[in-house]
């Protein structure tokens, strides 16, 4: 089972996804325009490409046809092109595009560091907010100003048809006109490119590396060891205690006369036990069998 540390570095990995695919939305068509006409047998096709970028820079609008259609030009600038209002919008989302990729990959970064340090991830967590972001407002943006750009770049008397990408940000127009060399059929469609489908995939990678680095911000705490408490000793009677029944059941030898305790009388005699003990030996040779209760218990605990 991977760990919290493991899985921090797999939502870091996907974060970085996500800001890669943000920043290669630049280099992807944000909006199309493309018109078809047909005059009698002779057909064409003109499509024109914008992309995110400086109003200066050339090459943010690019232009192909195929048929008997020809573009004006190949590639040009916003400037150059007279769309200074769709310049701006497109420069706005170059900058919002740059800034949440340079986000998204330092949070990337932070992220893959939190393996070893925990706290790295809220940075990394911040980072990818904020990247997170940008690349769906960048999107919403240039759906809601670039209709009104374009009504301001593109005067009625250049329109072709009624409606168009300054009528709305997607949609499609045909039209019919008859001249004295016949009659030309005109069809155009407009709308979002895949750059702007792109900078969503991104918003959504991103949202899921962020979801695993909120879930797994933090390594579980440590098991607590559990110590066994050592046995507590036996309670056992010294074995030296002939009166105890311990001492007694312990004893495989008999105990010296010397090793008993002195009594103050025996029960059965005003005698002290000793004294019985010592005048009885000496007349008889042996140990006495009976000399009062004292002596009767001391010859079955020591077996004297």
């Amino acid at each position: 089972m991977a760990s919290n540390k493991g899985r921090r570095v797999v939502g870091a990995l996907i974060v970085l996804i996500g800001a890669v695919l943000l920043i290669s939305a630049i280099f992807i068509p944000w909006y199309v325009y493309q018109g078809k006409s047909s005059f009698g047998t002779a057909s064409g096709t003109i499509t024109i490409n914008s992309y995110p970028g400086l109003p200066s820079e050339n090459g943010t609008i690019q232009c192909s046809s195929s048929g008997a259609a020809s573009c004006p030009y190949s590639q040009t600038s916003y400037q150059k092109a007279n769309y200074n209002n769709t310049g701006v919008i497109a420069e706005t989302g170059f900058f919002l595009l740059i800034v949440g990729f340079v986000l998204g990959f330092i949070g990337a970064i932070l992220g893959a560091a939190s393996r070893g340090n925990p706290r790295r991830a809220r940075p990394a967590i911040a980072l990818a907010v904020i990247a997170m972001i940008l690349a769906v407002i960048t999107p919403l943006m240039f759906m809601a100003t670039l209709p009104n750009a374009q009504s301001k770049d593109i005067p009625a008397s250049g329109r072709a048809t009624s409606s168009g990408p300054w009528s709305s940000f997607y949609g499609s127009n045909s039209s019919t006109r008859t001249t004295p060399l016949g009659q030309i059929t005109e069809s155009i469609t407009w709308g979002p490119g895949v750059g702007w489908y792109l900078s969503f995939g991104a918003f959504v990678v991103l949202l899921i590396g962020l979801i695993i680095l909120l879930r797994y911000r933090q390594d579980p705490p440590e098991p607590v060891p559990v110590s066994t408490p050592a046995p507590a000793p036996a309670a056992t009677a010294p074995v030296d205690d002939p009166l105890s029944l311990t001492g007694r059941l312990a004893l495989d030898q008999p105990i010296p006369f010397s090793s008993y305790p002195r009594l103050r009388e025996s029960r059965s005699t005003s005698r002290p036990y000793n004294s019985c003990y010592t005048n009885y030996r000496q007349r008889t040779g042996d140990p006495p069998r009976r000399c009062g209760g004292s002596v009767t218990l001391f010859y079955e605990m020591g077996n004297v």
